[in-house]
């Protein structure tokens, strides 16, 4: 059981170290948290799920907005966030569990995200609102996720919460 779960979060941080990757990715590893969810202590799910949000938000700062190919990664990260606010691995605190993760940015990283955050939350609630009108954006991003099949209903609720606290 262990080692299943130190196999996710050796995962997860493999993860952030390709922050940029496909939305598919961030589909895999919610799968594998759900999998050994199963068979974990509270403790161990909480520092999953707080891990996997980690790695999202990394993602909305790995880049700069206004570089090559910028509007692409930010779908990319917008598609990850939804991916991620959709699945079962959202840390029941995600206002502080964000609120966490902020506190820690650097100063720089803290001005990457404040240029990122409006195009990644623009983006993750237009997915929301209407998955097919992000399509052919999300096809150029090379976002592979099936929007339509997944339950997005508490997601804008959620990335609003984010919002209130990103842009404090």
């Amino acid at each position: 059981m262990m080692r299943k779960i130190w196999g996710l979060l050796a995962g997860c941080l493999l993860l952030a170290g390709c922050a940029g990757a496909p939305a598919a990715s961030t589909a895999e590893t919610a799968a594998a948290t759900t999998e050994t969810a199963a068979t974990a202590t509270p403790e161990q799910v909480a520092a999953v799920k707080t891990q996997r949000l980690t790695v999202v938000l990394n993602g909305c700062i790995a880049y700069e907005v206004d570089s090559a190919g910028g509007s692409l990664k930010t779908a990319i990260a917008a598609a990850d966030l939804v991916v991620f606010l959709a699945g079962d691995s959202v840390p029941e605190d995600l206002a502080g569990e964000t609120q966490v993760w902020q506190d820690a940015l650097s100063s720089d990283d803290q001005a990457t995200m404040d240029a990122n955050w409006p195009g990644v939350y623009t983006c993750a609630q237009g997915i929301c609102e209407d998955p097919s009108a992000q399509q052919g954006l999300l096809d150029d991003a090379g976002v592979t996720a099936d929007f339509a099949a997944m339950d997005l209903t508490e997601v804008p609720d959620q990335l609003d919460a984010m919002n209130e606290v990103l842009t404090d």
